[in-house]
């Protein structure tokens, strides 16, 4: 009788860490070009004139857009690549309101579509409105932000703002419902992400619509790419559930 053949071991989750380990400083490196990049915007007001335009805002949200897009640590296509897209919308909207002109509503547009991909994300592997607390909060939080800005918005953006204000309030809700139900550092980011992305738009609008603020642009620069990366380091952190 022939002795049975030893089996064959099963190397494929042996030589996963490696690989991942191997890819691993590419988002890193972004991440860190990314901070990087929004040191300078931030600091532009006190670098000589030569150099203030670059890099911009815009490179900035791309850094963080390629460190979520090289990722290769089992993400769910889904989440993947809805924040990617986001990414891409919300760099667009950067541009749109850094060009001559009056881009204001394009831009609006644009981060209108990026919460949109956000809010797609964040339901991907959490049943919209699971936790109703959040929505709650952040809807009062919203009717509160649109009673202040609201005597300030002209007549032809106010269904824009109503809109983007539903759509911000939302995408930031559902990701505190979710993070609420995961409760791992991805999911925690994306929610901190999500907040300070309304903190960021808040004092944007107001500043826009209500009375300018003498720091408010480093305010509004500072939570933004707070919530870009937060948002952005959630894919990068995301690790494949346990089996």
């Amino acid at each position: 009788m022939t002795p049975p053949l030893p089996a064959k071991p099963d190397v494929s989750d042996h030589h996963e860490p490696q690989n991942v380990h191997a890819a691993g400083w590419r988002p890193v490196l972004l991440v860190s070009l990314a901070v990087v990049s929004a040191l300078w915007v931030l600091g532009i007001r006190f670098l000589p004139s030569p150099w203030r335009g670059i890099p911009s805002t815009p490179l900035t949200t791309l850094f963080l857009l390629l460190a979520a897009a090289v990722v290769q640590t089992g993400v769910p296509a889904r989440y993947k690549w809805s924040i990617v897209t986001g990414l891409g919308c919300s760099a667009v909207g950067d541009l749109s309101l850094i060009l001559p002109g009056n881009w204001f509503v394009p831009g609006l547009g644009s981060f209108l579509a990026a919460h949109l991909c956000y809010l797609w994300a964040f339901t991907g592997d959490s049943r919209l409105a699971g936790r109703k607390l959040p929505f709650v909060v952040w809807a009062a939080f919203g009717i509160l932000l649109l009673a202040c800005l609201w005597p300030g918005v002209a007549g032809p953006l106010r269904l824009p703002v109503l809109l983007y204000t539903l759509a911000i309030s939302a995408m930031a809700a559902q990701a505190s419902s979710r993070a609420l139900a995961k409760r791992d550092a991805a999911a925690i980011l994306a929610a901190v992400g999500a907040a300070l992305f309304v903190a960021s738009d808040s004092v944007l609008a107001f500043q826009r619509f209500r009375h300018p603020l003498a720091w408010g642009r480093f305010v509004v620069l500072g939570t933004y790419f707070a919530a870009q990366g937060g948002i952005a380091l959630s894919v990068v952190l995301h690790r494949r559930p346990a089996r």
